[in-house]
């Protein structure tokens, strides 16, 4: 019993599926059995045999009916639209590109002044160690006065290199 009506299930499909494979073009106001004519004769059989598929052929007949005169009432586009839809495509990228470049301009327009501000705080900030450290250095002035060093303080005397040089050199 499950295989009968899977089978019936499938060929159901299989009679939508031919239905929506006919062509769109085909006549104007076309009535189910026209519609039918133009399925396989397996389709045909099978919706002589089953109700709910003819009756999606019914719907279907119905509905290209009713689309066949929307279709005769679509308005065809002038010459002048292809220009006009092609302006509004270009005025939208220019928009789109300006909004990008919006930023760059920005930008630009922003780094003299923020590379002047660094300027001054690179001087404040320089100017601010150079006095800590001479600040520092006088604290610990003091410090070093007391304290030897390796090197002599007090000016040396002068050496007389007119004696040095007599002892040194021999007699001729």
């Amino acid at each position: 019993m499950k295989d009968l009506h899977e089978e019936t299930k499938m060929k159901c499909e299989e009679f939508l599926n031919e239905l929506e494979g006919l062509p769109a073009n085909g006549p104007v106001g076309a009535t189910p059995g026209e519609l039918l004519a133009e399925l396989p004769a397996e389709a045909q059989k099978h919706a002589a045999e089953c109700a709910s598929c003819e009756e999606a052929l019914q719907v279907f007949a119905e509905t290209r009916q009713a689309l066949a005169g929307m279709k005769a009432r679509q308005a065809e586009p002038g010459p002048w639209f292809a220009t006009r839809v092609m302006g509004a495509i270009r005025a939208r990228e220019e928009e789109i590109e300006e909004s990008r470049n919006n930023v760059w301009v920005s930008v630009r327009k922003f780094a003299p002044r923020m590379t002047a501000f660094a300027a001054v705080v690179l001087l404040l900030g320089g100017t601010w160690a150079i006095q800590i450290r001479r600040t520092e250095r006088q604290a610990r002035a003091p410090e070093m006065g007391a304290t030897e060093s390796l090197f002599e303080q007090a000016p040396s005397t002068q050496v007389n290199d007119d004696i040095v040089a007599s002892i040194n050199e021999e007699p001729q």
